[in-house]
């Protein structure tokens, strides 16, 4: 059976087990290796093949660490399936050791980083008119920009899940983002602090008109953001505001640290964040809503005064 073959059976059964962002991953991880080997028979595929793919991947793609590590675990994903489901012997699994990459530092924003990406969000860069005077012109998107920097600290969601928000997942009465294809395509609520609240009721009030079913966080074509969008935003900030290594995660790990700081507990983080199970961290605890409500008192934008 070719590889391509198999990969159609695979996703009959994975497609609804896994979120959107990992069907996307795994895609390109497995495009990536039929592109390097060809589309060949699945049972023909050695243990010497995938050795020399990640190989390939890290010297000549020169794809980070984690890629290939990334490029193991999909790899090892559609073995495991074709052990079950075809009876195919398992060539990674016990024979092939997950590739290690360097553990990033948790380094979260001070409150002067948060604040200089907010003053950021609301002006250009200075210009000179042609009279000599040194000015700045409003950002257009200002009103948006600031409420996806405030979000993203207040609530540690992951930049796919952000980008995936529409109105309607948003209770502006309860103050509530409702992420409803978290990792493992789990859903979950998370609950913001006042001054996030006033920015999105801002930005909002923005767009009248705007229908329920529209994104969140619009593009000017009323589209959804898309993480390649969010990711040039936040370097476009980050330049103008003096802060270095701007990216989505960094704000997950600020909201981690300080809703710990504030007075959080780590099951309730682990609830929040989305996560299955957290390093050194007791198993996965479901918590109820009336609890999860509590946690916008950890909000960083209130605390930071934001």
């Amino acid at each position: 059976m070719k590889i391509s073959t198999a990969l159609e059976g695979f996703w009959l059964e994975k497609r609804r087990q896994v979120s959107p962002r990992t069907v996307e991953n795994y895609t390109r991880i497995f495009n990536q290796f039929i592109d390097h080997l060809g589309d060949l028979e699945l049972e023909q595929v050695t243990t010497i093949d995938i050795r020399r793919h990640l190989d390939h991947l890290e010297r000549v793609r020169r794809l980070s660490k984690r890629s290939v590590y990334d490029a193991w675990v999909g790899l090892s994903s559609l073995w495991t399936w074709a052990s079950a489901e075809l009876g195919i012997p398992h060539i990674i699994r016990s024979k092939i050791k997950a590739p290690k990459y360097p553990k990033t530092d948790v380094d979260p924003f001070t409150r002067d980083d948060i604040k200089a990406l907010l003053r950021a969000c609301e002006y250009s860069n200075e210009w000179e008119t042609g009279r000599g005077k040194i000015t700045q012109s409003k950002r257009d998107t200002w009103l948006r920009d600031r409420a996806i920097v405030l979000t993203l600290v207040d609530s540690g969601i992951r930049s796919s899940e952000l980008c995936d928000l529409t109105i309607a997942d948003y209770d502006t009465g309860r103050g509530r983002l409702h992420i409803r294809h978290g990792k493992g395509d789990k859903a979950r609520y998370v609950f913001l602090g006042d001054r996030t609240r006033k920015a999105l009721w801002k930005y909002l009030n923005d767009r009248p008109g705007a229908k329920q079913a529209e994104p969140l966080f619009a593009t000017r074509s009323k589209t959804h953001i898309t993480r390649r969008n969010l990711g040039h935003l936040l370097n476009h900030l980050a330049e103008r505001a003096g802060v270095e290594h701007c990216h989505p995660h960094r704000f997950r790990h600020t909201m981690a640290i300080n809703f710990l700081r504030n007075g959080g507990n780590t099951l309730e983080l682990q609830k929040v964040l989305g996560h299955e199970s957290l390093e050194m961290v007791r198993r996965y605890a479901r918590l109820a809503e009336s609890d999860l409500e509590r946690t916008a008192d950890k909000s960083v934008g209130d605390n930071w005064k934001l």
